[in-house]
């Protein structure tokens, strides 16, 4: 177990003893606001497609990136009509979901949901915004699958086979 992974657990149980919201639990009150100021957003939200694509203009001058979303598969389908639970059954419904953001300036990844959200963070009215040809964002694309098969995918021992599932992605240009 790496210890910042460890260390950060610490950080939220602390946290919620203190009474501190984690920055996931910030994320979460910030959606609900915005649901509540904005009336019939959660219906447009849930009409949406199984998968989604945007663009916005990136907060800096002259960089681009692309953010991606996926449900990381888990394993582990749950025990139902008297069968027991299959560890070899994969689902997006036990996974989670991860944050990928991919720096075309550097070529860097970053994963992690704080240092992402300044990038991706919107209003319902932020004017969509495209620059970048679908060749390169397909090709982004496949470094980041490349890159989720050797994290996380290999650090769970995910079957063969076993993906997982884009459901959202956003250039900023």
């Amino acid at each position: 177990m790496r210890t910042w992974v460890y260390v950060d657990g610490l950080n939220l149980f602390y946290g919620s003893l203190k009474g501190t919201p984690s920055v996931t639990e910030e994320m979460h009150l910030e959606y609900q606001k915005l649901l509540e100021q904005n009336p019939g957003l959660e219906v447009r939200l849930n009409e949406l497609p199984g998968r989604v694509f945007s663009g916005k203009q990136h907060p800096t001058a002259g960089a681009r990136a692309v953010f991606l979303c996926y449900m990381l598969p888990a394993p582990g389908m749950a025990a139902h009509e008297g069968k027991q639970a299959d560890p070899n059954v994969w689902s997006e419904e036990n996974g989670s979901t991860a944050w990928y953001l991919y720096d075309l300036g550097t070529g860097k990844i970053l994963e992690e949901p704080t240092e992402i959200l300044k990038f991706v963070r919107c209003q319902p009215d932020t004017p969509r915004h495209r620059a970048v040809d679908d060749k390169t964002l397909g090709e982004i694309r496949k470094k980041v699958e490349t890159h989720l098969k050797n994290t996380y995918l290999k650090r769970v021992q995910a079957l063969v086979g076993v993906k997982a599932a884009l459901k959202c992605w956003m250039e900023l240009s």
